[in-house]
């Protein structure tokens, strides 16, 4: 921690401030690496009118041997189109869904010094913190914070997740 109350992680040579920080700072200025150039910037113009339709998958249909092999195609074709889709009829219940989305906000609303256990500059780690893919190369850094954790064959990475929330396994 810096003498200004700044939390900082060094990841070989390189370092981040986590966006919940920055949040908390908003009356201080904005470090350069979070500010897109305005020609980067979404138009909120173009947010009136998308110009693509987002794919909507329905996973039930992959049960019907009649719509598998369509239902295949359109997950095919969605993401080498777009690079994601939404699905629907998947099967999770909403209060698992939901019971998901709340621990990540105990994960998120940690305080730094835990969560920065899991910082680290190599991507390929089975659990990674961050608010950027590379912050070792990346010349912006995301205006988000995020927790990557390798999940199949999950008794083979659980025990590496964070152990706090203690809900979070």
């Amino acid at each position: 921690m810096k003498e200004n109350g700044e939390i900082e992680i060094e990841i070989s040579e390189c370092s981040f401030i986590s966006a919940m920080t920055l949040t908390l700072k908003s009356d201080e200025n904005i470090p350069e690496k979070y500010i897109l150039p305005p020609l980067q910037r979404p138009n909120p113009r173009l947010m009136d009118h998308p110009s693509t339709n987002l794919p909507l998958i329905d996973l039930s249909l992959l049960k019907d041997p009649l719509f598998r092999s369509q239902t295949i195609n359109q997950i095919h074709t969605a993401c080498n189109k777009l690079g994601f889709f939404q699905v629907v009829n998947h099967g999770i219940p909403i209060s698992v869904m939901q019971d998901a989305l709340d621990i990540a906000k105990e994960f998120f609303h940690l305080p730094s010094k835990e969560k920065m256990q899991f910082a680290s500059a190599n991507v390929r780690e089975p659990v990674r913190y961050g608010t950027s893919m590379n912050h070792g190369t990346d010349k912006m850094f995301f205006w988000r914070d995020f927790i990557k954790h390798y999940a199949n064959p999950i008794s083979e990475w659980i025990q590496l997740w964070p152990s706090n929330p203690p809900t979070y396994r």
